[in-house]
């Protein structure tokens, strides 16, 4: 039996998350989920995806800091991380590409996650 890649979400919308979540499962993926971005850290931290995919909007706090939390914590396990959205400010964790604009296709977004996990 293969070990099935494993796909964080963090989006403040369950129903976008379960939309993700199914399109993933279909193919193959295990998928963990969170709503916002300082709950996703400890199961990022304890799971160790293989990807993430972070919807920029969900993160609640002022400053960004549970996005920058979570992408420096990505950056040290080398898990590649997808931004949904657009960054107020650079984050050097992300490379330029994982950035998606909203609105976005789920199409061309999981051709992408396909993309990084045949990668990984």
């Amino acid at each position: 039996m293969t070990n099935r890649p494993r796909v964080l979400i963090i989006d403040r919308s369950a129903e976008s998350r379960e939309v993700l979540r199914t399109l993933l499962e279909w193919r193959g993926a295990a998928t963990l989920e969170a709503e916002r971005p300082e709950h996703a850290l400890g199961l990022a931290e304890q799971f160790r995806p293989d990807l993430i995919v972070l919807d920029i909007d969900s993160d609640a706090t002022a400053t960004g800091d549970g996005t920058n939390r979570l992408c420096a914590a990505a950056g040290r396990s080398d898990t590649p991380i997808v931004i949904l959205g657009k960054l107020q400010q650079p984050n050097s964790h992300i490379p330029p590409g994982e950035i998606v604009a909203k609105p976005y296709h789920y199409g061309p977004l999981i051709r992408r996650i396909d993309d990084l996990l045949a990668a990984a």
